[in-house]
């Protein structure tokens, strides 16, 4: 004698995200916040310390103390300029608006800052080695930044 076999029972489970990164009736997620804010303070750090200190921060690429000194008011532009965009970015933080369009704006100062610094380390206009780990860094910043602002983007719609 055979037994009918039962049936199986679908699943009802589904699989969510958590609850952190997702947005919450289009509000930011607290993951998009943080990165954000993260980025922005970062942003506003190190061009106040570039800012504070022009030579030490083109000595960091291994240009001599000679050329640094006569580039410290290329260094100090830089540094107003990273400011300037850390508190835009900062500031999308409390406001929501243009928050992508922030993110997507730094990323692409990043990008440049990166292919530049790679440019020169290849030219051994600064030393190779700390060149190419700037320029890796740099590139990292913006791919995060691009990233996010895709996706703070995204969760707009």
């Amino acid at each position: 004698m055979t037994l009918p076999l039962r049936r199986r029972a679908r699943s009802t489970h589904v699989d969510v995200p958590d609850p952190d990164i997702v947005a919450q009736n289009g509000a930011p997620s607290q993951h998009h916040l943080r990165l954000t804010a993260l980025l922005g303070a970062g942003r506003v750090a190190l061009g106040g310390a570039f800012l504070a200190f022009p030579e030490a921060s083109v000595r960091m690429l291994g240009v001599d103390s000679a050329s640094a000194g006569r580039m410290a008011w290329l260094a100090r532009m830089a540094a107003a300029r990273d400011i300037a965009l850390g508190l835009g970015v900062l500031g999308t933080v409390t406001t929501r608006r243009g928050r992508a369009a922030a993110l997507a704006s730094t990323a692409l100062v990043d990008a440049v800052d990166a292919a530049v610094i790679a440019v020169a380390a290849h030219q051994r206009r600064v030393d190779r080695v700390r060149g190419y780990a700037m320029a890796a860094g740099a590139a990292a910043v913006a791919v995060g930044g691009l990233v996010t602002a895709a996706d703070v983007a995204r969760r707009r719609r």
